[in-house]
């Protein structure tokens, strides 16, 4: 198989492509609001300057001032409510701050996404250089932009995992053995409506043979994957077809050749040298951040006694190597100092707020679950609201789990929720499983409350 370079996509646009899958492959997705877009923004490693901060507080003022800046669950970022018009200049002023957003959807190698603590923890490397070497071989790949399905790929620099391992295509688990920093590598793990976690492939990985795995899995992803059912076009869908014993064995065979095909640079991996071991998740809720907020992000950011990281739960980490400087600091925040406070991790997809494909509407519950439940839940439990079975909440793998679904009580139309409980936050390889089924928002409290 002969690699070379993609066609190129034109970022900043100067129009919004007509073909969708062109338009996609820019982060561009039109809302159920006829006329509206969406515009999504990688955000590498969840790590951002105080410029790019206050330089997206201030698009969002500028284009979109009704509307708040909106978190996801993979480190991007998203501006909604956008014109055709407004798309371009959005662009351009994103490219003004150094951002991307080429590959931030369609059918291509998504954002990678790094937890939290790399290179911030002690005993957590950094893994924003590998992610980048990564990032820079699969997308000079000759068919990057043509995958068959979208192609997701996590780092984690801790052995918990929240970074989300087991439900990417492929994902790098950071362990150290004898002296030396490795990998334990997950694959073929994904969600949507019939979510399946990954399989191990490797308990230990040399750092050095990362990036190879990387492309040896997109290349046998580009070959194998099913291009004519989007619905089992994943990698996933690739192993369950094969059997995981003939899967592993062709990635394995795969890495092998990539590995033959060139030297390959070393990939060492360096842990912090004076860590930041004190530090407060800012929760953003339903992922909605207003531009004054982004702004003192910004701040903090520029503050060189802190560390400023987008989670992948709708939450912000900041993390300072001393619980004084991170008092001043949110202590200067009128609004972040009051989202500074240790909670269950409520994350809600957009709904019907924007989206064409929602069922429901997911943040008022999600709101109420906050509000009348919120102390009871564990500091660390994750609930999931999504708006219809995709699950793009990450229901599939919450405590608890919220899938909305469209039905009728008494001959009247209602919106209602499946209850899945049990999961493993994506950090294990298990999936919550079916509780309860078609329950009313009322309902819904009442069940978590029951389990509580």
């Amino acid at each position: 198989m002969t690699d070379r370079q993609p066609t190129p996509i034109e970022f900043p646009c100067h129009a919004i492509p007509a073909e969708p899958a062109r338009a996609r492959l820019l982060g561009l997705y039109p809302q159920r609001q006829e006329g509206r877009w969406m515009q999504r923004v990688k955000v590498p490693g969840g790590a951002l300057t105080g410029d790019q901060w206050r330089g997206l507080a201030e698009i969002a003022r500028r284009f979109t001032s009704d509307t708040p800046l909106h978190l996801t669950t993979r480190q991007d970022l998203e501006i909604h409510d956008l014109s055709d018009g407004q798309v371009p200049a959005v662009q351009q002023c994103l490219a003004a701050l150094g951002l991307t957003s080429v590959g931030a959807c369609g059918d291509t190698l998504r954002n990678l996404t790094v937890c939290p603590c790399s290179g911030v923890r002690a005993g957590c490397p950094d893994l924003l250089p590998l992610a980048q070497q990564i990032r820079r071989e699969l997308e000079a790949y000759r068919g990057i932009f043509t995958l068959p399905r979208k192609f997701k790929i996590s780092l984690s620099a801790c052995r918990e995992g929240c970074a989300k391992p087991w439900i990417n295509d492929l994902a790098f688990v950071a362990q150290r053995r004898d002296g030396a920093w490795g990998f334990r590598a997950i694959v073929a793990g994904s969600l949507g409506a019939r979510p399946a976690t990954g399989v191990e492939l490797t308990d230990f990985l040399e750092a050095r043979d990362a990036a190879p795995l990387a492309l040896a899995a997109l290349r046998l992803f580009d070959a194998h994957g099913d291009r004519g059912n989007r619905a089992k076009a994943r990698l996933r869908h690739v192993r369950e077809r094969l059997g995981d014993g003939a899967f592993l064995a062709m990635l394995r065979d795969e890495l092998a050749k990539v590995k033959s095909e060139r030297d390959w640079p070393d990939a060492p991996l360096s842990e912090p040298a004076e860590p930041f071991e004190v530090h407060a998740s800012l929760g953003v809720p339903n992922g909605d951040l207003l531009p004054d907020a982004a702004d003192e992000l910004g701040m903090l950011a520029d503050d060189p006694r802190l560390r400023v990281r987008v989670g992948l739960d709708h939450r912000v980490a900041v993390f300072a190597r001393g619980e004084q400087s991170l008092r001043e600091a949110l202590g200067a925040c009128s609004i972040l100092s009051r989202a500074a406070e240790q909670q269950a991790a409520i994350l809600a997809c957009p709904g019907t707020r924007w989206c064409s494909r929602a069922l429901v509407e997911t943040n008022a519950l999600a709101d109420r679950i906050r509000r009348e439940l919120g102390t009871r839940l564990p500091a660390g439990a994750m609930v999931s609201v999504s708006g219809c079975p995709n699950g793009c909440a990450h229901s599939a793998v919450a405590d608890f789990g919220l899938s909305g679904v469209a039905t009728a009580r008494d001959g009247q139309r209602i919106e209602a929720f499946h209850l899945l409980t049990g999961g493993g936050r994506g950090r294990t390889a298990a999936l919550a499983q079916p509780a309860e089924s078609k329950l009313t928002a009322d309902e819904v409290l009442r069940a978590i409350a029951a389990r509580l």
